[in-house]
Order: structure tokens, then sequence, then C-alpha cells
């Protein structure tokens, strides 16, 4: 799901209470617990220096190596946020958040057992081919040991291993008291046992053996995509993220009182430091609480997937932002970067450009925030009224394109002055390229969503998609 509203996956979540609150409401709440706790890792981190001494907890050393560190401060923000989430969620609604598996309650004890089971092997088997996959793709350059996506294998490993081990408990709990007969439909496992039958039907001509697939299937299938393509990219943006805020921690605390009592701190140098201390701090946030969001559906934090973009159109503008793709096509390298604006020579206009441009990567960031659990690029999770989303539908679209043009079209002036024209006309259309397939990208996911009743309702409580009350 990009970051523009979406409608919720309970069926009693539009209009659940009197008052028509709406679960996803105070989704906001995880996402502010999970910002926070990232926070206080990068204070710890630094101050403990973990990134090379590892993280030892109660006198338990979890990791030993700088990878591992970093993987599990993403482990822990995410911990926080799942907890903070499914505490909410029971607190809203108690008496029915456990409701106990009819099969347990007239004692088939055995088809129970035998379901559940079959689950967490499907599940293996699912988690098994995806690291199979990874491990063959070309493109992650696992034989070749590319180091761009090393943490994300690293994080492949611990989750089959975590899943070896944990899965059949979480399985028995989760079927046991957490029963939900249309989850249990949206279950990848749901589709992995059709794939393997159907085989079967076919080679024994036996019809009763052919499964049908229905558009659920064709749901998870695509929701299955979205997580493979997106979860490695979240991966290794944080494994490069936190360090940098990490370090940006002992720079606000050491580094920089001594330079402005020496009397040494200058205009440029807070620019520089303003422009990147920000970037580090947005984008960490960011990237933990996508990350979260990406790897985890479970009935318990109610953030499964209801359906994903079924139209090529919406994935073509969708993946073409993100790598490799946006490498390939050279859609970022057509417009200047936005690190160019701190060459101005004016500092007062640079702090104005800059000012601007973190202000509006800080309402992209909280467009995340106020998901929760439920981000997630391309999907239906779960719709959000309140926050940015109260006033207009795409927020996180809207204020990153309006923060690019804030520190790129600046730039392109200075360039056409003292480049030349042709280089500024070029990178004008770069930078207008890259708005007009933002543009597309929420028209897309419009289309995807007004299939639901839902989102059509929120469409008229919000009108407006990107500036409030103009468009």
């Amino acid at each position: 799901m990009s970051k523009t509203a979406m409608p919720n996956s309970s069926v009693d979540s539009f209009a659940s209470t009197k008052e028509n609150s709406w679960v996803t409401d105070r989704a906001w709440v995880c996402g502010v617990i999970g910002a926070l706790t990232l926070l206080l890792l990068a204070y710890w981190y630094n101050r403990a220096d973990l990134l090379n001494t590892g993280v030892s907890i109660f006198g338990v050393q979890l990791t030993d190596n700088r990878l591992d560190s970093i993987l599990a401060a993403v482990f822990m923000s995410s911990l926080a946020m799942l907890v903070a989430e499914f505490v909410r969620l029971w607190l809203r609604d108690k008496s029915n958040f456990f409701v106990v598996d009819p099969l347990l309650t007239s004692k088939q004890y055995g088809v129970f057992l035998t379901r559940a089971v079959s689950n967490y092997l499907l599940f293996l088997l699912a988690l098994w081919l995806v690291v199979v996959f990874f491990h063959t793709a070309g493109e992650y350059g696992f034989r070749r040991q590319e180091p761009f996506y090393r943490g994300w294998f690293r994080f492949l490993d611990l989750a089959l291993t975590a899943y070896i081990w944990a899965g059949l408990p979480y399985v028995l709990i989760t079927r046991a008291v957490k029963y939900n007969p249309d989850a249990d439909q949206r279950d990848t496992s749901s589709l992995l046992s059709k794939l393997m039958l159907y085989p079967v039907g076919r080679l024994s001509g036996i019809s009763a053996l052919r499964p049908d697939f229905t558009e659920y299937d064709k749901k998870i299938a695509r929701a299955l995509l979205v997580k493979m393509f997106f979860t490695p990219l979240m991966t290794v943006f944080f494994v490069d993220q936190f360090p940098h805020l990490v370090a940006n921690v002992g720079y606000l605390l050491d580094t920089l009182p001594q330079n402005i009592l020496k009397d040494v701190y200058t205009h440029r140098a807070f620019n520089r430091d303003f422009f990147n201390i920000s970037v580090a701090l947005i984008f960490s946030i960011d990237v933990a609480l996508a990350w979260c969001g990406y790897v985890v559906s479970s009935r318990w934090v109610d953030n499964q997937t209801i359906s994903a973009e079924p139209s090529m159109l919406g994935w073509m503008v969708t993946i073409i932002c993100y790598p490799p793709f946006q490498m390939v096509l050279g859609l970022y390298y057509a417009s200047p970067g936005e690190r160019e604006v701190l060459r101005f020579a004016n500092q007062y206009a640079v702090s104005i450009f800059t000012i601007m441009m973190v202000s509006s990567y800080v309402v992209y960031m909280s467009a995340t925030l106020w998901f929760g659990v439920r981000f997630s690029n391309l999907t239906n999770r779960g719709i959000i009224r309140k926050g940015p989303f109260a006033l207009i539908r795409h927020p996180a679209y809207a204020s990153k394109n309006f923060a690019w043009w804030c520190v790129m079209f600046p730039a392109i002036i200075y360039n056409a002055s003292h480049t030349g024209i042709e280089l500024a006309l070029m990178q004008t259309l770069g930078l207008v390229l890259t708005t007009w397939i933002y543009y597309m990208r929420a028209i897309t996911e419009e289309r995807h969503l007004s299939a639901d009743p839902q989102y059509l309702e929120y469409c008229k409580q919000v009108k407006y998609r990107f500036i409030p009350g103009v468009i």
C-alpha cells in the first residue's frame, strides 16, 4: 500500500461502534511507539558502541557483529510496534478479540492439529521457496557475494531459522484462539495447498482433485509478490540508514557542542548538518516502520492484505520508483540531486529551501507513521482517515514531490545560469516526469481501491488528492 488511504481489513471496522470509530483511527499509536523506540535504540547504540561490540541484553549476548546488530535494531522497533498494536486492538474490543476455533469447542482435536501442522508446513515450504528464489535470482547477487543485499540474505537466514523453531507454536496458538475464517482464505498456505494439489488432479484425471483458483488466490499471489519485491529493499535501506542515525547521535551530543563553543561553527556548516541529520532521521524512521509493515502480516494485529494492485500500469508506475528499475531508466539522474542546493553561495536561501524540504519530508514520514503496522505499497490493508489523510488522500506523494521541487528546481535555475539552458531543460523534464509518475501512482491506486465502498465513503469525506482546497 503506498501512502494513500486504504480500506480496512475488518468487516466491522468502518462503523463498528455507535461513534462510527474505525479500527485504524488510532493506528498511529504503534507508529509513534516504533519511531520513539528507534530513536532510543540509536541513542543506546551510540553511547554503548553496539555497532562494534554487539548487542547484549541482561547479560545475554544477542549479536556479535555489525550487520546483526543493525538488524536487531529493526527487530526491536518492530516488536515494540506489534506489541503496541496488539494491546490497542485488545483494549478496543476485549470481548471479541479472542475467538476459539470451533474444532476445539467441538472436541475435534485431531482435525484441528492436522490442519494446524499442515498450515505450518505449507508456510515453511513457502519460506523455503522464497529463500531458494533469492539465492538463485541474479539481480540479488548471492552467488557473486555482492554486498548490497547482504543484509537481506542475513535476514532470510534468521527468518527461516526462527520459523522452523517458533512457527508451529505460533500457528497452533493463533488458530486455537484467534479463529477467523476470512483470514484463513487469505493465508499463503491456502494458495500453496491448491498449487500442490493441482498437478495431482491433472495427472490422475480426477476432477475432484483439481482445485478452483478463486479471486482470493489471485490476491494472495499478488500480495506475496509485493512482499518479495519490497521487503529486500526496505531491509537494505535500513541497513544503510541506521548507522548514519547512530553516528548523528554522537555528533549532536559530542562534536557539535564543541564546535559551537570553539566558535568555528558556520552558517554553511549548519545547513549541511541540518540537511544530513534530518534526512537520516526521517528516512531511518520511515524505512523501519515500512519494514515492519512489509514483513509482518498477522490477524493478531489486523494487517492482513485484502487485495493487491490488479493492473499492470499500477505495478509499473510503482516499481519504476525503486531499484533496480529507477537506475536502469535513469529517472533520478535526469534531474539534479537533492544535495545540489547546498552548493549555493547564499546560505540564507539554502536554509529556506532546506527547511521547506525537511518540513515536507516530515509530512511524508508521518504518512507512514499513521499507517502503523499496515503500511505496504500496492495493497489494501486498512483505511487511514486521520492525521495527514484527513486533509488530502495522498499526503506522502504530495509532500515528497514538493520536497524535491524545493531543492531541485532552485538547483535547475542555478545550473541554467552557470552550465547552460540545455542541461536545465533536461533536468526540468526529468523532475516533471518524476512528478507525473507519482501522479499516476495515485490515480492507479484510487482505481484499485474504488472497488471498495468504504474507500468511496472516505473520498466523499476527503475530496482533495494533493493540495487542500485546490486539487
